[in-house]
């Protein structure tokens, strides 16, 4: 049950994107391409490397406390990309597709005990 129900999230969320990019006409284009590649990378580098050190602490605290550490670094990662792409992609709407996926990120993640209900 529960793999049938991520499945059809997974495709929701595909399917997401494609209305998204026609509705309001946004081409894909990458942070990669522009000026801010190094910016872009050095931040996303310290977020994983913040995101390892603090690990170590939250896997060992309860439940409901490593679900707020996953929904923290989900927003900061996914914050931060919207932030970029909005500053060094000029012209562009790729960061509207960004935070799109950062509610609903933040969504799934705060609501994932009701996804694993019955098998929990």
């Amino acid at each position: 049950m529960t793999f049938v129900v991520l499945v059809i999230l997974l495709l929701l969320i595909l399917s997401l994107e494609y209305l998204l990019r026609k509705k309001f006409k946004i081409e894909r284009q990458s942070i990669t391409d522009t000026k801010g590649k190094h910016v872009d990378r050095f931040g996303r580098g310290m977020t994983v490397l913040i995101a390892i050190s603090v690990l170590t602490y939250a896997i060992f605290e309860d439940p409901e406390e490593v679900k707020w550490y996953y929904m923290a670094i989900v927003g900061i990662q996914f914050g931060y990309e919207a932030f970029m792409q909005w500053m060094f992609i000029k012209g562009s709407k790729e960061y509207i597709i960004t935070l799109v996926y950062l509610a609903l990120g933040l969504f799934t993640i705060y609501n994932i005990d009701l996804l694993f209900a019955g098998f929990m």
